[in-house]
C-alpha cells in the first residue's frame, strides 16, 4: 500500500521558485492525443484521486518524465469504475459504475489499446421485445406495431413509439449542437436551451403533455433531478453522442480492468488510504495535507491535479480560496443520486418469453436491463437503475429491504422473476463518501455560468474529472480530462 520511504524522499525535495504560466490551449478544449513531451526540468506533481482522470494524468506525466505521486482515499483505484465480483458466482460480475464504451469514445479507445485492455462488442444474443410500464399499464413494444399509450396524445403522436417521438421533438435540436468539445462552446444561439428545463424544451417543441410524460422516462429523469429540473442543453449534450453510436463495447473481464492496468503502470506512485484534507497553494508551489492511519502528512510539489468530484472537494480546506467563480461551481454543481440494484437469476428466463429484459417505466425502479448478455454462462443478471429522488428513497432502505422491494417491482415487468431469482446486491452512490453521487448535472443557467470556470486552473492547481470534460459520467470524459490536465502541467513554466 503506502511506501513511507518514497513519501519521505518526496517531502525532502525543494519547491521550484518559478511561477506558472496560464495553460497554452483554450480552457476545456479537448487535449491532443499526441504524446506529451517534456522540454524543461521535470516537475513534481501531486494528483489527488486515483479514478480514471487521476490515473490518466499521472500516467501521461510519468511517461513524459515528471515525478508524480497519487493520493487516493480508497483502498483501490478506479473511483466510480467499480466491478462487483464477490456478490456473485464465478464468471458473473456486475458494474456498479461505468459500463459502456462507445465506438466514438476516442479517449477510451486510445487507452485500452495503449494498455492492452480488450473490448468485447455488446451484442444481445436474445433480442426480443422491450417493455414500458406507464400509468399502471404494462406495454410490450413490438417492432412495426403501433403503441397504445394510456395517455392523451395529439393525433399526429398517437401510435408512435418513444423513439419516433424522440426523433420528432428532440433530434432536430441535436443537429444544432455542433461540437461540445470545441473551445467557447456553447455558442450564443445555444444558450437559449440552457435557460430552460428539458420538460419546458419539449413543450416549446410542440410535444403534448402525454408525449412529455413518455419522453421524460429513462435518460431525462435520470440526469440530476429529472426533466423538470435539468438544463435542456445539458440533456441535449448528453444525448448527442448516443445518437451516432454504431457499436458499444464492454471491457473484457470487467470495467475495473482499465484502472487496474493504469495502476500497474504507476506502481508505488499510488498511495491508498490517504484522503486530502487541506490544499495550500501560492506562486512557488503547492502543499497537500492528507490523513493516513489517524495521523497527518504534508506533501509538497510544483503542481497539483485535483481529480476528485466537486461534491467531495467541498469538504477539503483550500488556502487561499479559489476564485469566486470556481468556488461557486464547486459549491453548486450537482451530482446525480444513483442506486443500482442487481438481481441474479438461474437463467435468462425472459428470453423464453420473447423479451429483451429491458424496461423503461414510471415505477420507483425507473429502468431495467439485462446485464448478463455479455457474460459467460447460463445465469441471468438483471439491473434496476434508479436516479434522483427515487434513488434516495431506495438508499434510505436497509440493503435487504431495498433488494426485496426491487424484486417486487420487477414482478410488474417480469411476472415470473421470483421463480428464478437467486439473490441480489445493490450500490448507493450517495453513500460513498469519496463520490457523493454518480455524475454531474446542470440546472438551467448553470452551463453558461459554470463551463468557463470548471476546468480552468487556479494558479498551480489544475482540475480533472469527468465533470470537467464535455462528457460527464463517461470514462471517455474522465480520460480526456486527465490528459488535458497533464498537458497543462507539462506546458506550465
Amino acid at each position: 500500500m503506502d511506501n513511507p520511504v518514497n513519501r519521505r524522499e518526496f517531502l525532502k525535495r525543494s519547491l521550484l521558485a518559478a511561477t506558472a504560466l496560464p495553460c497554452l490551449h483554450p480552457v476545456g478544449a479537448v487535449a491532443s492525443q499526441e504524446t506529451i513531451r517534456r522540454t524543461g526540468a521535470a516537475k513534481k506533481v501531486i494528483v489527488i484521486g486515483a479514478g480514471l482522470a487521476g490515473l490518466a494524468s499521472a500516467y501521461e506525466l510519468t511517461q513524459a518524465g515528471h515525478e508524480v505521486i497519487v493520493i487516493e482515499a480508497r483502498a483501490r483505484s478506479g473511483g466510480r469504475v467499480w466491478t462487483l465480483r464477490d456478490s456473485f458466482p464465478e464468471g458473473l460480475h456486475a458494474e456498479a459504475g461505468a459500463t459502456n464504451v462507445f465506438d466514438n469514445h476516442e479517449w477510451t479507445m486510445k487507452y485500452v489499446k495503449e494498455l492492452g485492455v480488450a473490448l468485447d462488442p455488446m451484442v444481445s444474443t436474445g433480442g426480443g421485445a422491450s417493455i414500458y410500464h406507464i400509468r399502471g399499464k404494462r406495454i410490450v413494444i413490438k417492432r412495426g406495431s403501433p403503441v397504445e399509450w394510456p395517455l392523451e396524445l395529439k393525433p399526429e403522436e398517437k401510435g408512435l413509439a418513444r423513439g419516433a417521438l424522440w426523433t420528432k421533438y428532440v433530434e432536430p435540436a441535436l443537429k444544432e449542437l455542433g461540437d461540445p468539445a470545441a473551445p467557447e462552446w456553447p455558442p450564443e444561439p445555444l444558450k437559449r436551451y440552457d435557460s430552460i428545463s428539458f420538460a419546458e424544451f419539449l413543450r416549446q417543441q410542440g410535444a403534448s403533455p402525454g408525449a412529455v410524460e413518455i419522453l421524460r422516462l429513462g435518460l431525462a429523469d435520470q440526469l440530476g433531478e429529472g426533466a423538470d429540473e435539468v438544463s435542456a442543453l445539458d440533456l441535449l449534450r448528453e444525448a448527442a453522442p448516443r445518437a451516432v453510436v454504431k457499436q458499444s463495447f464492454s471491457i473484457r473481464g470487467g470495467s475495473d480492468t482499465l484502472p487496474r492496468a493504469f495502476a500497474a503502470r504507476l506502481g508505488d506512485r499510488i498511495h491508498y488510504g490517504m484522503p486530502a484534507v487541506r490544499i495550500e497553494h501560492d506562486a512557488r508551489g503547492v502543499r497537500v495535507i492528507c490523513s493516513q492511519a489517524r495521523s497527518q502528512h504534508m506533501l509538497a510539489a510544483d503542481h497539483l491535479i485535483c481529480a476528485i468530484p466537486f461534491a467531495v472537494l467541498r469538504n477539503v480546506e483550500v488556502s487561499p480560496g479559489f476564485s469566486p467563480q470556481k468556488q461557486q461551481a464547486i459549491a453548486q454543481l450537482g451530482n446525480t443520486s444513483v442506486v443500482r440494484v442487481f438481481m441474479q437469476t438461474r437463467k435468462r428466463f425472459w428470453l423464453d418469453e420473447g423479451l429483451s429484459g429491458a424496461a423503461t417505466t414510471d415505477l420507483p425502479i425507473m429502468t431495467a436491463y439485462d446485464k448478463a448478455h455479455y457474460l459467460p454462462g447460463q445465469r441471468g443478471l438483471l439491473e434496476a437503475y434508479v436516479a434522483g429522488a427515487r434513488a434516495r428513497s431506495l438508499a434510505a432502505m436497509a440493503a435487504s429491504e431495498r433488494i426485496n422491494f426491487t424484486v417486487g417491482q420487477m414482478e410488474r415487468i417480469l411476472p415470473n422473476i421470483r421463480e428464478h431469482y437467486e439473490g441480489g446486491a445493490s450500490v448507493c452512490w450517495d453513500e460513498d463518501e469519496w463520490a457523493r453521487g454518480a455524475y454531474a448535472w446542470f440546472k438551467p443557467g448553470q452551463m453558461e455560468s459554470f463551463l468557463p470556470h470548471i476546468a480552468r486552473p487556479e494558479g498551480r492547481v489544475h482540475f480533472a474529472g469527468d465533470h470537467t470534460s464535455p462528457w460527464p459520467g463517461w470514462m471517455n470524459g474522465a480520460l480526456q480530462s486527465g490528459a488535458r490536465a497533464a498537458r497543462e502541467v507539462n506546458q506550465a513554466v
